[in-house]
């Protein structure tokens, strides 16, 4: 009877602890390990812009302040930068980056450090990277040295340090399942370093920085340096760290563009401040429809004349007779009753090409608007058939005789190009939830809201501030 009793107190005794690592497993280990202070992945990452083209973009303009508003413009920054994912690799040459949200339990106090950093010259770059490991590593605030606690202060309202003075308690290692036992200890060893007075700064750096590139083996997605991405309220930012404390943000904000359509929904003029761009279509019977060298018709308006006006005296030019747009789907049409030629028609292995070009657009524009992380609701909207107008006449000028090779002229005709690029950029904005207001009021971009994610998930997040890189490290 011993025997038997003894056999089922091992057996309970062993089943209530397996049930008991199942537990841990499923729920109190998820909530309880730091990584859930700040959770930011490559999954969150914002869709690539990939309609700005970098070879529109000329002559960034770096601010005097870093941390005001900005009107529209084009803008680069040498900032200040942290890591966000201790005990991982530092960014290499090359690295490419997509623009993510600030996610995880702490990312309200993450997103408040690095702003209010802005307004706080005086307290070393470094010292603002020990908080935040320490906010990482889930170590108690009044556990840090005094000297850093009172530094960092400033940062922090009253309600977060006491917020941050809760700590992770230690879970046994023992009872932690085999994949998060490292990830647990490292963390705990990280805590007891940073809460260490004796610990020196380098010697938390080489805990929570690994040098070298990540290991292949954790390359969840290939990601090309230089990424854009849509961040809201009309701006669009990419990061390039040169490492984790320094890196390169660009900035650029579309100016807001009059436009004016016809009754056939062409865009027949473009104004700004007095700088104007004039568009006539040749309108007579048949001219909207091309017979091509294939012996079929298809959908086309012809561009007849291109004005440029400046504000200055001399300042206007005309092309005439050049160029073309695709009208409508660009499909093949039937029993057509009318049509003409002009000399600026295409061949027809021209019009495919860039019908295919535009069509593919389209598919990527697609893919874009379902993407669950693109910044806003104006995907929702139905704007599509205004838009491929819009996109094809977009074509059309861009193939048009540049104006910008006039001797003499040049300056000023790239006045009205970057009127054309930034009406069609802010265009594309409309597709995720901003708008073209004509509202070029000044606005603080919400930098400190967004992070520089790597493809490779044993390399490091960067956090932006917008704070000038000058070194103490």
């Amino acid at each position: 009877m011993i025997k038997y009793l003894s056999f089922f107190l091992f057996f309970l005794s062993y089943t209530v602890y397996c049930q008991f690592d199942d537990i841990l497993k499923k729920t109190a280990v998820p909530e309880l390990l730091e990584e859930k202070n700040i959770t930011s992945s490559i999954d969150d990452a914002h869709p690539v812009a990939f309609w700005i083209n970098n070879d529109e973009l000329e002559d960034a303009v770096e601010p005097g302040n870093y941390n005001s508003e900005l009107g529209p413009g084009y803008y680069r920054m040498t900032i200040q930068s942290y890591c966000l994912k201790a005990g991982t690799h530092g960014p290499t040459k090359g690295s490419g980056h997509l623009i993510a949200p600030l996610k995880g339990k702490l990312d309200n106090i993450v997103e408040n450090i690095l702003t209010r950093s802005a307004n706080h010259p005086e307290i070393a770059q470094r010292d603002i990277q020990l908080l935040l490991w320490a906010i990482i590593a889930g170590a108690k605030f009044t556990d840090l040295d005094p000297g850093l606690q009172m530094r960092v202060k400033p940062l922090l309202t009253e309600a977060e340090i006491v917020q941050l003075s809760v700590g992770i308690k230690d879970i046994p290692l023992d009872l932690l399942p085999d994949d998060v036992k490292s990830v647990a200890r490292f963390y705990k060893d990280l805590r007891a370093k940073i809460t260490d007075p004796s610990s020196s700064f380098e010697d938390i750096e080489r805990m929570a920085v690994i040098s070298g590139e990540a290991p292949s083996q954790y390359l969840k997605k290939q990601i090309d340096p230089g990424n854009w991405a849509y961040i809201g309220d009309g701006f669009y930012m990419r990061l390039m760290p040169v490492k984790y404390s320094q890196s390169i943000l660009e900035l650029y904000r579309p100016e807001s563009v009059n436009i004016q359509k016809d009754d056939k929904g062409r865009i027949i003029l473009f104004e700004k401040d007095g700088n104007r761009i004039e568009i006539t279509f040749h309108d007579e019977p048949g001219s909207d429809v091309m017979k091509a060298d294939d012996g079929k018709f298809y959908p086309i308006y012809r561009f007849k004349t291109i004005k440029y006006t400046g504000t200055n005296p001399g300042e206007e030019e005309i092309i005439e007779n050049e160029g073309w747009m695709i009208r409508g789907d660009g499909k093949e049409l039937k029993n057509v009753g009318e049509f003409k030629n002009y000399p600026q028609d295409p061949s027809i292995a021209v019009y495919k090409a860039r019908l295919a070009g535009a069509n593919d657009f389209f598919k990527k524009i697609s893919k874009y608007k379902k993407d669950s992380n693109h910044p806003g609701k104006g995907s929702e909207q139905d704007i599509s058939q205004e838009f491929n107008a819009e996109k094809h006449q977009r074509d059309g000028m861009n193939a048009v005789r540049n104006p910008a090779n006039f001797t003499r002229k040049s300056n000023w005709i790239r006045k009205h190009l970057d009127y054309v690029r930034d009406w069609w950029n802010c265009s594309i904005n409309q597709l995720a939830g901003s708008s073209c207001d004509n509202n070029d009021s000044p606005k603080k971009p919400k930098v400190p809201k967004k992070l520089g994610m790597p493809g490779n998930t044993q390399a490091q997040r960067i956090a932006p501030s917008m704070r000038k890189y000058e070194s103490d490290y």
